[in-house]
């Protein structure tokens, strides 16, 4: 069952996982583990994980990618500083733009929208990446907050042409 859009309370939200340094599987487990187990995170629910080909100009090779959706308990840049917290378990450097990474965990929408200088929800670009609308369509089947349209939606608009295959499915091992 999938997380209802929350009240006041709880907050629905999103995150895309991902990475193409290391032992990257087992990074994404670590963090679902992490968050399963975060106080303010209830009703997780992962996507399976894809392999997909860099996008932009990232270094290194393939990345292995899932989404993340359950509900949020907390502040907006508690979920951001969570997400940062994650990521410094392993080596993740500073400036992620272009650098390849061994996690890499973005926040992709928290219900009711955020805009400030160090978050704005939802994701400005996650509409136009195919790595994180195919595994948010395994998780989340209502209308993105603040975009109106269901990720499966945004996939069919979307001209990324990069690859995308089936990697893995972390909720049988």
């Amino acid at each position: 069952m999938q997380p209802e859009l929350a009240g006041t309370d709880r907050r629905a939200f999103a995150l895309g996982i991902g990475g193409n340094e290391g032992d990257v599987q087992q990074s994404i487990r670590t963090c679902v583990s992490v968050l399963t187990e975060h106080r303010l995170v209830s009703d997780l629910r992962v996507s399976s994980v894809y392999r997909t080909s860099p996008w932009g100009d990232v270094q290194g090779g393939e990345f292995l990618n899932c989404a993340a959706c359950g509900l949020w308990a907390g502040g907006d840049l508690e979920l951001l500083h969570l997400c940062r917290s994650v990521e410094g378990l392993f080596s993740v450097p500073v400036n992620k733009n272009g650098a390849a990474r061994e996690l890499d965990v973005d926040v992709l929408f928290l219900e009711g929208g955020v805009s400030s200088e160090e978050l704005t929800l939802p994701h400005p670009r996650m509409a136009f990446r195919k790595f994180v609308l195919v595994p948010l369509c395994d998780v989340w089947f209502q209308a993105v907050p603040g975009l109106g349209y269901t990720p499966a939606e945004l996939l069919k608009r979307v001209q990324d042409g990069s690859s995308i295959i089936f990697h893995s499915d972390l909720r049988s091992q």
